[in-house]
């Protein structure tokens, strides 16, 4: 494995992007089937919030590859199921990632700081918003509560409408969110998915943060 992990941190060029002034190596940190997912990968969709990470400068680990890895497993069953990839969605999600960052311009800015292609960054961003879709429409909207559940976590004594529909929210997301570890749980068990970095090791992030 560490020998291994040391010709793939070595020896794979960035297909997408590249560091400014100089030549980015990148590494393969994972793969589902023949998908692999990169080191330059998930720093982007730390970078842009996306998949549900959040911004963060910190090098690579276990976790992140891991959480990548379930992106790709949602995303290949939802362009399984033609759910999302709109060019209209996907126009709508550049225009939402730019704002985040202080506007298109600032993010195109950054874009060509850390020499990143824009038409990968695009095409990130889109797969974002086809991972949310798919969610939304296969977990989120399935997750349903009932008033005792709803008054179990309220406690005892009157209640306002928006605190009863807070508690409401929270229970739909929370099982929408065991949905949807259990649906990955199965995904595994029937794709060959390799996680490509023992728990223990760290890849410096490849680019900075916007």
């Amino acid at each position: 494995m560490r020998g291994l992990l040391a010709w793939l941190c070595a020896g794979l060029a960035l297909a997408p992007a590249g560091a400014a002034g100089g030549t980015f190596v990148d590494a393969a940190l994972g793969s589902v089937e023949a998908r692999v997912v990169t080191a330059s990968e998930i720093a982007l969709a730390r970078a842009l919030g996306l998949f549900g990470f959040a911004p963060s400068a910190a090098p690579i680990g276990a976790g992140d590859v891991e959480r990548m890895l379930d992106a790709v497993l949602v995303l290949q069953e939802a362009e399984q199921l033609d759910i999302g990839g709109k060019p209209d969605e996907a126009e709508a999600a550049w225009r939402a990632a730019g704002e985040r960052l202080g506007g298109r311009p600032a993010l195109e800015r950054w874009l060509v700081e850390v020499g990143v292609e824009p038409a990968w960054a695009r095409g990130l961003v889109a797969n974002d918003a086809r991972w949310r879709q798919f969610i939304e429409l296969r977990f989120k909207d399935f997750a349903f509560v009932t008033p005792d559940e709803v008054s179990a976590v309220l406690g005892p004594g009157p209640h306002d409408a928006a605190a009863v529909e807070r508690a409401r929210a929270r229970l739909r997301a929370e099982e929408a969110e065991r949905q949807l570890a259990a649906w990955l749980r199965e995904a595994r068990e029937r794709m060959t998915v390799r996680r490509l970095i023992p728990d223990d090791t760290q890849i410096p992030t490849p680019f900075p943060m916007p």
